[in-house]
């Protein structure tokens, strides 16, 4: 049916040719512009990920242009050493020369002053982009010194957004050759108070023999009980209490509690005692010797720390066991001059040694019966008896004598110590067989008082530059007086005197030159760092180009055909919406 008001076919033509147009603009765009997803209605995802990619790269470009401006400051400070090393060497042959008997001193010295001179200039005149790494100003006024100058070599964004840049330190301080600043510090920091035991933790009371200790069995009705005072000064101190309750929440095992165990429980008992005591003041750790000790978290000189025995005269309730500190952390430790060389005990053999231990000569024989009567508590031979043995066999008899000494053997020596506390307490050695347990008749010991300590203040040194620091001084014959690289003079350096002062002078030029050559070492070392990065860099940036190409880019080959084929289809729709609309003209015929 033929409409005059509906004209489905045009309708249906101008459609389709609606749709070519659009096509035909996108894909021209696309031809334009080289890019498939050239806006965000493009393909958001993909536009949003190329515009982070692209923003990358521009900061990237900024590291690139950081890395060149970096690499050239560092060429011109490395240029001004290599430089100044060539003056140094040609000082220190001036110097050479001037040792030669009859030489005019004040005349090498005016070659010198000359060559002191250009070694300033070339220092002052090493600036690149402003900056000056070998001739430098530290004083607190000048805020532009930075005694670390860095260079920002790389940047990075993480997951959730965040930006770094990573830098190239270049030490200034270490590299400066000249400074204004006459004061220039070196700060070294203050130090804490520590308190160290005065054997390994494994080697005392609480955990001999085996290095395990059992609080769990009873002993003499007594279960072992470890009692210590922790006093920081001004009101704050505690004390630490290491029984069988205190040592449940850390030992698997309460008749074979370790050390770390036991370390444990000890921190935990300070994190207990409150703000007022010790929490956040004190630990306690184990040092590379296996020794107990306390550091203080505060430093400087109103740091100090004392560790003490708790209730050290009750002996009914406690049975205290030493862990390095208190009396015995003042006991003497006499250890053996030479290493001990198994002994013959076997037959009618006799080793005989004394042991003094403040309350008297205790004599410890050492030969067959005493072996056979130890049993399995030897494991090596009577006739090549150990060291750890013999020291069995002694403790044993010192044990028997009731001495307080006892015998320990340790990195192929034997060593004797006592209970006995404080300077009065002392152990001494003699007997006939002395030597052939590797001490000397009549070697002693006497105990110290250690048991606390005191932080130290930070302390500062002055120091200008390698070259104008003042690293020698006169001889009084010539006035005394300090000089460095930049200041000596040799001019009136005269006699034995003068020659011992140009010598040292000499020696100081040499070290000079070790010092600058080690300084251009470490620019070479930041200059290839940063050359390394700076190709880093450019590749990054290229991957990134990549990338974004893989993203947006539009294959142009494809993007041509299509535009030719939607211009043809173009044409054909229009010819198609002529003819639709020329139907109803046909209709009118019908009335003529």
């Amino acid at each position: 049916m033929t409409s005059l008001l509906t004209n489905n076919a045009a309708m249906t033509a101008l459609t389709t040719l609606k749709s070519i147009n659009s096509q035909l603009d996108t894909t021209s765009n696309r031809v334009s512009t080289g890019q498939r997803v050239s806006t965000a209605s493009d393909n958001a995802a993909y536009w949003s990920i190329a515009t982070t990619v692209r923003t990358d790269n521009a900061s990237l470009s900024a590291v690139k242009d950081s890395l060149g401006l970096g690499s050239s400051a560092v060429d011109t400070a490395y240029n001004g050493l290599n430089s100044i090393i060539t003056d140094l060497q040609n000082i220190r042959g001036k110097l050479q020369s001037a040792m030669t008997p009859g030489v005019d001193r004040a005349k090498v010295q005016t070659e010198i002053a000359a060559i002191q001179s250009k070694m300033k200039a070339t220092a002052d005149s090493s600036n690149s982009s402003g900056q000056n790494w070998l001739s430098v100003d530290s004083t607190a006024t000048n805020t532009n010194y930075q005694a670390t100058q860095k260079v920002v070599a790389g940047f990075s964004r993480g997951s959730d957004g965040t930006i770094t840049f990573s830098m190239v330190n270049i030490d200034v301080n270490s590299i400066k050759l000249y400074d204004k600043n006459a004061g220039s510090s070196v700060t070294k920091p203050a130090t804490a108070a520590q308190v160290v035991g005065s054997t390994s933790l494994t080697g005392t009371g609480a955990f001999s023999p085996g290095g395990i200790a059992d609080f769990a069995t009873p002993s003499g009705g007594l279960t072992k009980q470890v009692n210590f005072v922790i006093d920081l000064g001004g009101g704050a101190s505690a004390a630490i209490q290491l029984d069988k309750d205190t040592l449940k929440s850390t030992a698997k095992d309460l008749t074979k509690v370790t050390t770390d165990e036991m370390l444990a429980a000890i921190n935990n008992q300070i994190a207990a005692s409150g703000a007022a005591k010790l929490t956040g003041k004190v630990t306690a750790g184990l040092d590379t010797s296996g020794r107990l000790n306390f550091t203080t978290v505060g430093t400087g000189t109103g740091a100090t720390l004392k560790i003490g025995n708790a209730n050290t005269t009750d002996t009914t309730k406690f049975a205290a066991s030493d862990i390095g500190f208190g009396t015995t952390s003042n006991a003497p430790l006499l250890t053996a001059g030479t290493n001990y060389a198994a002994l013959d005990i076997s037959g009618a053999n006799t080793k005989v040694i004394t042991v003094n231990d403040g309350g008297g000569v205790k004599t410890v024989t050492l030969n067959a019966a005493a072996y056979t009567g130890a049993g399995s508590a030897v494991s090596s031979g009577a006739a090549t008896l150990s060291g750890a043995d013999a020291v069995t066999l002694i403790n044993s008899q010192l044990k028997t004598l009731g001495s307080t000494a006892t015998a320990s053997f340790a990195g192929g020596k034997i060593s004797f110590t006592t209970t006995g506390a404080g300077t009065g307490a002392a152990v001494t050695v003699a007997g006939t067989d002395v030597t052939s347990f590797g001490f000397t008749s009549g070697q002693t010991i006497t105990g110290t008082n250690a048991s606390a300590g005191a932080g130290t203040a930070a302390t500062t040194t002055t120091a200008k530059g390698i070259l104008d620091t003042n690293t020698g001084t006169y001889n009084a014959s010539f006035g005394g007086g300090g000089y460095s690289v930049t200041n000596f003079n040799i001019a009136n350096l005269v006699g034995s005197d003068g020659d011992a002062d140009v010598s040292s002078i000499l020696t100081m030029v040499d070290k000079a030159i070790a010092s600058v050559t080690d300084a251009g070492t470490k620019l070479g070392a930041n200059k290839t760092q940063i050359d390394g990065q700076k190709t880093f860099v450019d590749t990054l940036m290229k991957a990134n180009d990549r990338t974004i190409g893989i993203l947006v880019d539009a294959d142009v080959e494809e993007e041509s055909t299509k535009l030719k084929a939607l211009q043809t289809q173009q044409q054909l729709a229009v010819q198609a919406l002529s003819i639709a609309n020329s139907a109803s003209q046909n209709v009118l015929s019908l009335f003529r």
